[in-house]
């Protein structure tokens, strides 16, 4: 990813994982994960572990189609299938790939479902 612009919803981004490059879509990432320095970027038909912050890539995306859910992750929304509320505290999001997070106040889990 080229630090000097904003990307847009139709651009595509190069990701880089060791010896594995991959042309991805930004509509076909799902969400990112972070993993320390890394992130690991989840989208249709894989996902690579990628050398930028969930900081530095929140800074890109573009607001009208990613979210910062919580600390640990960056969110599609157009991947995002339902989202319920039980009470004011808990709020439940269920992404189209089987993944639930779960939200009790600040913080989101993730449900693994693959």
């Amino acid at each position: 990813m080229c630090r000097s612009k904003k990307l847009t919803i139709n651009d595509k981004v190069l990701l880089c994982d060791g010896d594995h490059l991959k042309l991805v879509a930004l509509r076909d990432v799902r969400f990112f994960e972070t993993c320390g320095n890394y992130s690991k970027t989840h989208f249709s038909g894989g996902r690579l572990l990628i050398h930028k912050s969930l900081s530095y890539l929140e800074s890109r995306l573009p607001e009208e189609m990613f979210f910062r859910a919580n600390r640990q992750y960056i969110i599609n929304v157009w991947h995002v299938e339902d989202i319920c509320s039980s009470d004011n505290t808990v709020i439940k999001i269920e992404m189209s790939c089987g993944k639930e997070w779960i939200s009790r106040g600040e913080e989101l889990s993730c449900s693994k479902a693959e």
